[in-house]
This record gives structure tokens, sequence and C-alpha cells, in this order.
């Protein structure tokens, strides 16, 4: 049977029990007159499972919100989260829940990149006050309708990189203000994933199952291919890998660290991007990557154009020059400035370190304070302030980060990037990378 949208929460938790049987830029994120709620936030949820959990479990701990409505394509995912709040009218398809745009003022987009765009759009469209899940989109063009749309709503966004409110980047931000390391001309931006978190590098599964009877499995498709189930393969989290779902090692940790470099240095759109990795299949991203950026200089760099390094797959900086800087152990996931004077480590994962000059060890680290990133979009819903990764920063930070997996499909070529036009001028053919068909009826 159809779920309906207005079935009661009784019937619905029955049937599921017998069942069971996802730049520099303005400091303010508003483009015009603001468009805020008062009184209380009425808030809806989509996507009720992993993160989606958790960005709902945030949001609903702020005094001033009441969480009305819940969206999960997953039957079990959708009752566990019912119980929690219980109030909640609840949805399996997050397009009956937009046909309600007056019980709710704001909502969280916790679920697989390839849905972000079409239900931040639909949300947009109706001037609610978005929370989207990191990399903002899939592809630049759909970072592009999304920027759009929000400057055209003019509500409250904020994507969720909540990594920048804590103490840790904040304190690297504070220390690189101080400006120990001088100038910058290189950053080097390094992950361990996908570090068997999810599959790369691997081809289509032969195995074809049964959908689970709680999974709608053409609503998780979404706006994706068609394509067969295959249990274990994509849902609920292994979707990561899958070009079709995902954007890969770099789309899930590229915006969380790449961050600093484009926060810290006021960095404008790239100007060039080169991958000299390994060529992805037809269907997942590689197992590792290495792609070479530049940027214009700004204030805060040397005079010829910034350098960024991105790599991946457990691939870090060059050993030479971790060496050179005496900078020991470096973790699995980072951020390095290099500058004319030293170096500064900046990481979510450890407190900040200056490297390259002994007079470093006795600089003091400063005290990062921490802003709940999630309450600061719910009081910026509400009026009481602006958020501080709302959508034309987060925009501009994931065109950069979504460039690399361009690049990766045209390794070991150069690619001049035209931000304003949205376009490769010496190669148009990779200008057909820059975004996807949707499904028929999803478009």
């Amino acid at each position: 049977m159809k779920y309906q949208a207005d079935s009661t929460r009784r019937s619905f938790l029955t049937t599921s029990a017998a069942a069971l049987g996802v730049l520099a830029l303005p400091a303010c994120s508003t483009f015009g007159g603001k468009r805020r709620t008062k009184g209380r936030l009425r808030h809806a949820a989509v996507g009720c499972g992993g993160m989606g959990e958790h960005d709902l479990a945030r949001i609903a701990s702020h005094p001033d919100v009441d969480v009305v409505a819940l969206c999960d394509v997953d039957r079990g995912t959708l009752a566990k989260a019912a119980a929690r709040y219980p109030n909640a009218r609840l949805y399996r398809d997050w397009r009956e829940l937009m046909e309600h745009e007056d019980s709710f003022d704001s909502v969280h987009v916790t679920i697989p990149d390839h849905m972000h765009a079409v239900v931040m759009l639909a949300a947009l469209e109706r001037e609610k006050h978005v929370y989207g899940q990191k990399p903002l989109t899939r592809t630049i063009r759909e970072v592009r309708d999304v920027r759009n749309a929000a400057r055209r709503a003019r509500t409250a966004t904020q994507m969720g990189i909540q990594n920048r409110s804590q103490p840790r980047l904040r304190a690297a931000h504070a220390l690189f203000q101080e400006g120990h390391i001088g100038r910058v001309h290189t950053v080097h931006v390094w992950t361990d994933r996908p570090n068997g978190w999810w599959p790369q590098g691997v081809g289509r599964p032969a195995n074809i199952d049964p959908v689970p009877v709680d999974l709608d499995w053409d609503l998780w498709l979404g706006v994706a291919p068609e394509r067969p189930y295959a249990n274990g393969s994509y849902h609920p989290f292994a979707w990561r890998g899958w070009k079709d779902f995902g954007s890969g090692a770099q789309g899930d940790m590229g915006c969380h660290l790449m961050d600093p470099a484009l926060w810290f240095l006021g960095l404008g759109p790239a100007l060039n991007v080169r991958s000299d990795g390994p060529v992805p299949n037809d269907e997942t991203f590689p197992l590792w990557s290495e792609t070479r950026y530049e940027f214009a200089p700004t204030p805060h760099t040397t005079r010829g154009p910034l350098v960024l390094h991105w790599h991946d797959g457990g691939h870090k900086p060059p050993a030479a020059l971790i060496a050179d800087l005496n900078a020991g152990e470096v973790g699995g996931n980072g951020c390095m400035f290099v500058g004319e004077k030293g170096a500064l480590i900046a990481s979510s994962e450890a407190l900040p370190r200056l490297v390259g000059d002994p007079s470093f060890a006795y600089v003091p680290i400063p005290a990062g304070d921490e802003v709940d990133h999630w309450h600061q979009w719910v009081d910026a819903c509400l009026d009481r302030g602006e958020t501080t990764a709302f959508f034309e920063y987060a925009s501009a930070l994931t065109e950069v980060v979504l460039l690399g997996n361009v690049a990766l499909q045209m390794p070991h070529e150069e690619l001049r990037w035209d931000s304003a036009a949205l376009a490769f001028p010496d190669r148009p053919e990779a200008d057909d990378l820059l975004g996807s068909e949707y499904r028929r009826g999803w478009a």
C-alpha cells in the first residue's frame, strides 16, 4: 500500500511494526532583506538516520524548536525517529512534505548527495530555512542552482561543516591571524578516506537482491539512473563512493578540510585544476587521488598563484616537506599552510601546530571558542544572528571541492576554469562533467 502523508501516527507504527517482523565573501548571509521566523521554529527533517539522526538531535536540542515533521525513505528508520518525536507528522516522500509547506518553517537535508539539490531547491523555493549537509550538492551546476535559490529566498542557511565552529579550527584561525608563518604560497590538504568506510575503485555489483520491505527503492534512487538494488552496496551508507549517488573521498571530506584554506586566506574561485591520480571507472571514484589547484593571490598569500594540493586515500604531503619542516606525524586528516617563515597545521583532530622554526615552540596556542553550529543556524532562523557556513560561502567551497572530481575524469591535464561563465574555456567537452541528467519524472 502506498504510504499517505496524512496517515495517522498509530497506523504508521502498526504497519511499521508488522513490516519489521542523508571566496572572498561578505560577512553576512543575506542579500537584500532577510526573511526570518518569529516565535518558535517548526522544523522538518528530511533524512532521519545516520548523520540525519545526529543533525535532527542537535537541532531539536535548541529550546525554541518544535519538530513537526519527519521524512525518510526507510520505514524502519522513520519508526525510530517517530518514537523520539511523537508529535511529528510522518512522510516517506519529501515531495508530500513540501505539499504541506504551511506546516513547517525549516528543514534539514541529510540524505545521499545525489538528492541534496532537488530537495533543497524545493524548500528554498518555498522560502524555508535550510540546513544542508556537505557537500552542498553532487554537481557544480546544482551548486549554482542552490546558490541562486538561496539568494532569492533570503532565509537562513547553513552547510553541515560543523568543524569550523569547533575550538580547534577556531584556534587555528586565531593563530594564523597572528602572522607567524608570513605570507602563504602553498597549501596541502589530505584525508585518509575512503579507508574502508565505503568501497571505491570497484565495478557495479553482480548481485541483484530483493529490496528490503522497509525501503522505498524508487524514492531512494530519486534523480539517479535506475539500477537494481544490491544488498550492502548502496543503502544506507556505502553510496558515497558511487558516482551516481555520492562524490567520493573529496566530496565527503573536502568541504571540511579545504574550508580552512578558503576561510583563512580569503580565496576566490580556482583558476585551474589538474588531477594526477588514477582514472576512475564508470561506477566509482578511485581508491586515491592527487589534485592540484591554483588560486589568485590574496593579501594573505605571496604574489604568485596560491597552489593547493589535495591528497586522499591515505596520501599525505610529500615526506621531504614534512621532514624539512620537522613536522613529525601529521595525522590522517589535515590542512597545512606553508608560508615564507614556516607552516601551520590545522585539523579538527588536534590542536593547531606551528612548524618549521624552533622559536615556534614558545608561541602560545590561542584558546578557540566553541559555537554550536546547529544552534547558530536556529538562532539565525529566529533573527538572532547570522550563520558562518551560509550557502553563499558553502556554494563557493563546494564548487572548489567538486572541481577536483571533474579533473579526475580528465587526468594529467590542466583545466583552466572560468567560474563566472561556469565553463572550461579551453576544453568545452569538460563542461559536460559539470552536471548530469535527472531520471525521467524527477527533473
